[in-house]
This record gives C-alpha cells, sequence and structure tokens, in this order.
C-alpha cells in the first residue's frame, strides 16, 4: 500500500470513528427520570449499555489503525536500516578498491621511474619488493625481464582495483538514491502512524472518561454499585471476545488454512542488491603493456554518511520476551498449571510471536503476543493493550482457558492444526 492509499484509509477511518457529542449522552436528569418507570428504566438502561458498546469499538477501530499504521512504517523503517547497512558497507568498500589501487599505482610509478633511470634495475629495488625472486635472480638482463613482469602485473592489479572502485561508486551512489526514496515515503507513513495514535489515545482517554459516568449511571438505575456494573461490563466483554476469537480464528482457517500464516512481522518489498551483486569489472590482461611512469591518483574519500534519523513508531511498545515469559509464568498458578504447562506456552507463544508485544500480521490483522486477531480484543483486560504485555499475556491466558482449557491442550491444536 501506497504512503498516499494509507493515509486515505487512516482519514477514513478515523472519520468513521468520530465520538459522539456530548449532548447524545443521557443527563443525569433523565436517569432520574427514568427511574420512576420501568419500561423507562429498561429503555435507559439499553441506551447506555449501546453507549458503551460504541465507546469500545470506537477506541477498539483507532487502537487497530494504530497498529497498522505502525506496522506498516515499522516495516518501511526496516528497509531503510537495511539500506543504511549497505551504503555503508558499500562505501567502505569502495574507500578501500580506491586505496589499494592508489597504492599499486604507486608502486608501478617507482618501478618505471628507477628502470628509466638505471637503463634496467638495481637488483636492490627487486630486494624490496621480492627478497627471494631476487637472490634467484641477480643477472641483470633477468633482472630487467622480472620488473617489466612486475610492472605488467602490478599494473593489472591497479587497473582491477580502479575499476572495482568505480563500479562500488556506482552501487553506492544507487543505494543511496534509493534509500531517499525509502526514507520520504517512511516519512509520510511516520506521519501517518503518529496521527493514528493520537486518534486512538485520544479515543480511549474519551472512552474512559465517558464510561465513568455511564456506569455509575447504570448502577444507578440497577441500584447497585458502579464497581459491580463494571465488573459486570468486564466479565461480559471479555467473554465476547473468546467467542469472536475462536470464530475469527476458526473463519480465517477454513478460508485460508491458516488464520495468521505465521507472524509477518516486518515484510518487505525487492531491495537494491548488496554490494556482493554489483557488477564485478573485468580481468585484465595477463601481460599488458607496461605503461610510463605516472603520478598516482589520491584514494577517493568516503562519502559523507547519511545523516538522516529513522525514529521507531510512535508510542512504539517495548518488546521484552523474557520480561513476558516471567509474567506469564508467575501468573500460571492462578489458573492451576504447573511448569509443564508453562513449557507448552512458551513454545505456542514462540510460534505465534516469538514472545514481542509488537508482533503484528500485516495480512490477518493478528497482533501482539497472543496474536489477537484482531489486536482491540485484548482491550478487555486493559485500553492499554498495543503496548503492556502484561495487558496481552492476561487476555492470551484467559483465552487459552476458555476455550483449551490449558496451554498444553492449546500447543496440541496448534501442532495439529497449525493455529489456536
Amino acid at each position: 500500500m501506497t504512503a498516499a492509499a494509507a493515509a486515505g484509509v487512516l482519514a477514513a477511518a478515523l472519520l468513521s470513528a468520530a465520538p459522539a457529542a456530548a449532548d447524545d449522552y443521557p443527563s443525569w436528569d433523565q436517569i432520574a427520570a427514568a427511574k420512576s418507570d420501568l419500561s423507562a428504566r429498561e429503555a435507559q438502561i439499553s441506551e447506555l449499555e449501546e453507549h458503551l458498546a460504541k465507546l469500545q469499538d470506537e477506541a477498539g477501530a483507532l487502537g487497530n489503525a494504530a497498529v497498522d499504521a505502525s506496522s506498516r512504517y515499522d516495516a518501511l523503517r526496516g528497509e531503510v536500516l537495511a539500506s543504511d547497512a549497505r551504503v555503508a558497507e558499500l562505501a567502505e568498500e569502495r574507500a578501500a578498491a580506491a586505496a589499494e589501487a592508489s597504492e599499486l599505482r604507486s608502486q608501478v610509478g617507482a618501478l618505471a621511474a628507477q628502470t628509466y633511470k638505471t637503463g634496467g634495475m638495481d637488483s636492490t629495488v627487486l630486494f624490496l619488493l621480492d627478497s627471494e625472486e631476487g637472490v634467484a635472480h641477480l643477472d641483470r638482463m633477468t633482472t630487467l625481464q622480472l620488473v617489466t613482469e612486475r610492472t605488467s602485473r602490478l599494473f593489472g592489479r591497479a587497473d582491477a582495483a580502479e575499476k572495482s572502485a568505480a563500479a562500488l561508486e556506482d552501487a553506492e551512489a544507487a543505494e543511496r538514491e534509493a534509500r531517499k526514496v525509502l526514507a520520504e515515503e517512511a516519512d509520510a507513513l511516520y506521519k501517518d502512524a503518529e496521527a493514528a495514535t493520537t486518534a486512538a489515545d485520544k479515543a480511549v482517554r474519551t472512552q474512559e472518561e465517558r464510561t465513568a459516568v455511564l456506569i455509575a449511571q447504570l448502577a444507578d438505575l440497577r441500584e447497585t454499585t458502579a464497581e459491580a456494573e463494571l465488573a459486570r461490563m468486564q466479565a461480559a466483554r471479555a467473554e465476547e471476545s473468546v467467542r469472536q476469537q475462536a470464530e475469527a480464528a476458526e473463519k480465517a482457517a477454513a478460508e485460508t488454512g491458516r488464520p495468521e500464516a505465521g507472524p509477518v512481522i516486518n515484510p518487505t518489498r525487492p531491495s537494491s542488491p548488496p554490494a556482493s551483486a554489483a557488477p564485478s569489472p573485468s580481468t585484465p590482461p595477463a601481460t599488458p603493456t607496461p605503461p610510463v611512469a605516472a603520478p598516482a591518483p589520491p584514494a577517493a574519500p568516503p562519502a559523507p554518511p547519511v545523516q538522516e534519523t529513522v525514529p521507531p513508531a510512535p508510542a512504539a511498545p517495548v518488546d521484552d520476551p523474557a520480561g513476558a515469559q516471567n509474567y506469564a509464568l508467575s501468573s500460571m498458578p492462578g489458573y492451576g498449571w504447573d511448569g509443564g504447562q508453562f513449557r507448552c506456552l512458551v513454545n505456542l507463544w514462540n510460534r505465534e510471536s516469538n514472545w514481542r508485544t509488537s508482533a503484528a500480521n500485516p495480512y490477518s490483522g493478528a497482533y501482539g503476543i497472543p496474536q489477537s486477531l484482531p489486536g482491540n480484543k485484548m482491550a478487555a483486560f486493559g485500553e492499554d493493550w498495543r503496548t503492556n504485555y502484561r495487558t496481552q499475556i492476561n487476555w492470551g491466558l484467559f483465552y487459552i482457558q476458555q476455550r483449551y482449557g490449558s496451554p498444553c491442550a492449546a500447543w496440541a491444536h496448534s501442532e495439529k492444526n497449525n493455529w489456536y
């Protein structure tokens, strides 16, 4: 999806999920008036519950949009960082090739100059270049022949190094241009992710503020407590999330054979070939004509490093697989599960997400350590589900208990069907 298309999708999501105006919510006077009539009371309760569900749906939709936008940006950011590494590698190889060419040209020039001055060459020069060869051939004519051959070999090596440096310079320039294009698209996707994250955070704040009032009004109508109403709502929401997750997983498996096709975290597009793929210069002739002495060209300085920064996605979660596993292990006794069950859980979520809080599948919409499909189902255990591995694990363990009874049963299902 291009940056422009992504921006259009994001704008549509934000508009469709605009929060209700404050005037749409019932006032306390309306709540008081409804209490005097049973039918009015039930109608008012139904309206309050509809408002609560709508707030949850709005926050969830915007949360999913934020995850999607951040995941797309993360994928492109990975490509930019990989391009940075290729640029650095090419620059280093190019500088090394240029330095080698310069040194070899210097040796060619030194040999040519010495031969010209002496009418052949003094054997001490040959000793410096190759002492064993010099000892074996002290005859002046043989020495002159060897110097000529050595000059030819040095010239060939210098020519090859120069061609290699030129090819690497072209490859580096192409990679820098490709990096520039990637960076521009990444900047657009970052702005999308920033806008989506801001909208999602605002929706969560609105939901929390309005939910507190709506729950209090429900408690007043039902003559219970806000705590009791909140607990009832959360329990119902958690159970519904399990039902929806199971339904979504089974539907996706029926359509594709695998609801998630593995946690594809950072899909990449075709990129520039690595440095090793740059065309290599042709091999020089075995015995080229020795050149006249020429000044050695200076080694080309390395190109300046890429200066642009590539920030992480806005409000990016911190992936801490070890911390997540420790938290999951500490939560196991609450479900009556032992160490054997934990080993099954480790295997299961290694397969699903490698225990990464930010694990996102761009094809299915699954997200998080337990790969909720989509991610906002985990909001039943906390509105911080996008970034908090504890919230993700709490939902995941509840889902496993309700759906399979234990992690080992879930793992057995995953082994058989490649999903759970």
